[in-house]
């Protein structure tokens, strides 16, 4: 039916429309909810007002092109086919949308997360999901009632709900139609932050144990749609996996340092071992040299990705980033995973991240978040602009001086991580430090000289705090740095990193193992100097381990074995290795691992 061209009708009988689907959506939340029950703990009305937004950016992405068709301003003598056209469009739109959230009432209770693109299709291709098809129909079956209910519902209220659209003629179309498009633009993306909202970003708001609830299907699918995934692996069976690769670990408390020790972790940006570390002439880090050499030093560390998205799952979760997507931006970010953090906070630890970058930059303020961290510090934390450097953020100096201030005001023990960020591209230097930075071949050597300079004056006022010797310093860079030199871009130093233990106290020796570690392994390795007894999930393995290590980065879907120092061994799965070969073993441990990575990625097993 046509309404007579009136400016506000078109908008009163869209958003009907559109309240309609964001109602049905409401109730298949309420029916997630209630069939998995015993799944979901302490979930709030303020979990489901929360999820109504989602609802409404998810529908303001797929309705976008009725959107657009519905208030194109046309002549009156179109207007019944165009509205002919936006009904069935409608319909079909809100029908998919409500599809994915029916598949997912069902699944969740296997899955523990929304439905992603990969997932999807990983299950329409596995023998398992054929076979099970009729099993699955029978037991759902009441699904089926549901969706076509819901269907009958979108054509009921598309017929009743009278349509109306804006008249070619008139100039307030010509001015509604603009702001129309522009709204839902910044609906779809979900406000006006530095990108768009995405799946993390539910864990800002509640915990990554509800997220499901805060999310819909829906959303989960567009955002995951250009990201294929990982794919499920056979190389061995699942007991032959497990001879080689366990990622399910037990402490093994060192009685080193004592309980309730404190932990500083400072992740250095771009500190790669090209231009860091003690004995190479081409650093500029000679402070941080100096703390290196008092340290438990790993010479041969290394990055396990090759972005700042992928160190924190990777440092703080030991998920490593053996996809092509960061782990924080992929469908998996919505997997229920535990990390140190949660483990601290059990033992009484108070939490904190700390990082000058405006909020919400590289969704890290999510996934400390979904990771169990008390407190995110950021940009807007800090609160003096006057410190912002233009770029990034807050100027290092300022950055670790001000954290100095936050965590005296911790209770003990705590942990802190800082992530610095001025050795990143444009690698701009604050004016009062350009005459005693050391200058160097490439514009990174400046900012690393002057981020030595930050990190001095930090340690000096920590030295001075009642904390300071109670306190392990973990150090560790984030990944290495952009270079031009060729003897600087070898295979090696693209992921060479400082990976240290530094304690005031001097109960830690210092010493400079020969061995291969990796930031994966970090997590591990700080459980077993804190003396916390603790079962947990890490792809890595603590340094005082015995097992075998799988230190490996991914790239280009090669997966580069670091085992032997100084010598990376590149594998796909084009390559065979026969049994004499002499990295055979190192091989066969990474194919393991990689084989329950992805495993456990796509059946969201990532916990003990």
């Amino acid at each position: 039916m046509l309404n007579k061209p009136d400016g506000l009708a078109p908008i009163r009988s869209f958003l009907l429309k559109f309240g309609v689907v964001v109602f049905l959506l409401f109730i298949y939340r309420l029916v997630l909810f209630f069939f998995n029950f015993n799944l979901f703990h302490g979930v709030t009305a303020m979990d489901f007002l929360i999820g109504t937004w989602f609802d409404i950016i998810t529908l303001s992405l797929f309705l976008f092109p009725v959107v657009i068709l519905y208030f194109l301003p046309t002549p009156q003598n179109w207007q019944n086919w165009q509205n002919r056209i936006n009904s069935v469009l409608f319909v079909f739109i809100s029908s998919t949308v409500l599809a994915f959230n029916t598949w997912d009432i069902a699944y969740y209770s296997y899955t523990f997360k929304r439905i992603s693109y990969d997932y999807l299709i990983f299950m329409l291709n596995t023998k398992e999901t054929n076979s099970l098809a009729g099993v699955f129909l029978l037991e759902f079956w009441w699904l089926f009632l549901l969706f076509g209910g819901s269907v009958f519902v979108l054509i009921w209220s598309e017929r009743k709900i009278k349509s109306a659209s804006l008249s070619i003629k008139s100039w307030k179309s010509w001015i509604l139609f603009p702001l129309i498009i522009f709204l839902f633009v910044i609906v779809g993306r979900g406000g006006f932050q530095l990108k768009p909202i995405g799946i993390l970003d539910a864990t800002i708001y509640t915990t990554v144990e509800k997220s499901p609830i805060v999310l819909n299907s829906a959303f989960t699918m567009i955002k995951t749609i250009e990201f294929r995934g990982v794919e499920p692996k056979h190389y061995f069976s699942e007991a032959e996996e497990r001879k080689y690769f366990n990622p399910i670990r037990v402490s093994s408390p060192q009685n080193i340092l004592d309980d309730s020790t404190n932990v500083v972790f400072l992740l250095l940006e771009s500190f790669g071992s090209a231009y860091v570390g003690p004995g190479n002439p081409d650093s500029y880090t000679p402070f941080l040299d100096s703390i290196l050499n008092q340290s438990v030093y790993f010479p041969n560390g290394y990055a396990n990705g090759r972005t700042s998205m992928d160190a924190l799952p990777t440092i703080l979760s030991s998920i490593p980033a053996w996809m092509d997507e960061p782990f924080i931006l992929s469908s998996y970010s919505s997997n229920q995973f535990s990390g140190l953090p949660q483990i601290l906070n059990k033992k009484g630890y108070e939490t904190a991240f700390f990082h000058g970058a405006t909020n919400g930059s590289m969704r890290f303020d999510s996934y400390c978040a979904a990771t169990g961290i008390d407190h995110y510090f950021g940009r807007k934390e800090y609160n003096n602009e006057k410190h912002f450097d233009g770029n990034w953020g807050i100027w290092d100096h300022n950055m670790l001086n001000w954290s100095i201030d936050k965590m005296n005001e911790f209770k003990k023990p705590f942990f802190s991580m800082i992530f610095t960020l001025s050795s990143h591209h444009p690698f701009s230097i604050p004016s009062e430090f350009q005459s005693k930075v050391k200058m160097g071949p490439e514009p990174i050597c400046g900012t690393l000289s002057y981020v030595d300079f930050a990190l001095k004056a930090f340690f000096d006022k920590a030295k001075k705090q009642s904390w300071y010797k109670n306190t392990l310093f973990v150090i560790c860079a984030d990944h290495t740095g952009p270079t031009n030199r060729p003897e600087k871009a070898t295979l090696d130093l693209r992921y060479r990193i400082p990976i240290a233990f530094f304690d005031p106290s001097g109960k830690l020796k210092p010493q400079k193992p020969t061995c291969s570690i990796q930031q994966i392994d970090i997590y591990p390795t700080i459980l077993d100097l804190l003396n916390i007894q603790s079962k947990y999930y890490a792809i890595g393995s603590s340094y005082f381990s015995k097992q075998p290590k799988v230190i490996a980065a991914f790239a280009q879907q090669n997966l580069i074995s670091f085992g032997t120092p100084g010598k990376p061994e590149v594998w796909n799965e084009s390559k065979v290795y026969s049994k004499q070969n002499p990295k055979y073993n190192e091989i066969q441990h990474l194919k393991a691992a990689y084989q329950r990575y992805c495993r456990d990625l796509l059946t969201n097993k990532m916990r003990p």
